[in-house]
């Protein structure tokens, strides 16, 4: 029986297929392809330094929103204490999340800063509750979740000390200060050096 060829099969033909006559628009083109398929991995981060320091507040939130940062809470520093314009708090998942956080906004300070800006530390940098970066206009935490509830920066700066659970728990009274941290002299007798000599 005649059987014929299965349909999967495609004859070429010449005239179907792209003419590169050249060797430069050979490499255009594959330079074309190879770039095309290399996701961009600095897509949606701006990458010029800011004008008020390296990073402006609203880069700093978009790169760790893109860093999936949870419970962002930024709040703007008082002048007076001239430390730095804005703090930024957020909770990492666990420790690795957290230090993923920290070196991927180092890793873009280090593109946008200008040569005479210091490059940021992670201090905390083993810690598994707690990491802080100096961004120059902005201090960042970075805190796992138990530590963030526990220290619970957003009172302290939101609302002020007279809301600090810790600051406005009350005394003891100061008798009892003293009584439970005073070493008992009971018993002993000065000494009278005047007749000794």
């Amino acid at each position: 029986t005649g059987r014929s060829i299965a349909p999967k099969y495609e004859v070429f033909r010449d005239i179907d297929a792209p003419i590169i006559d050249v060797e430069e628009e050979r490499q255009m083109f594959e330079n074309k392809i190879i770039t095309s398929n290399i996701p961009n991995k600095f897509e949606g981060i701006n990458l010029s330094r800011s004008v008020e320091g390296v990073f402006d507040l609203n880069d700093l939130v978009t790169l760790l929103k893109l860093n999936n940062a949870m419970d962002l809470f930024v709040c703007t520093v008082p002048k007076h204490i001239k430390y730095v314009d804005y703090m930024c708090v957020v909770t990492g998942r666990n420790r690795k999340h957290m230090l993923g956080i920290a070196e991927t906004v180092k890793k873009i300070f280090k593109i946008k800063r200008h040569p005479s800006d210091p490059i940021p530390k992670i201090e905390g940098e083993t810690s598994s509750d707690w990491m802080a970066m100096d961004l120059g206009n902005i201090a960042m935490h970075i805190f796992s979740p138990a530590a963030r509830e526990h220290y619970d920066l957003e009172s302290l700066w939101s609302v002020g000390s007279s809301y600090d659970r810790e600051l406005n728990k009350p005394q003891e009274d100061m008798v009892q200060l003293f009584e439970k941290h005073t070493v008992y002299l009971d018993g002993l007798k000065s000494l009278n050096i005047s007749k000794q000599m």
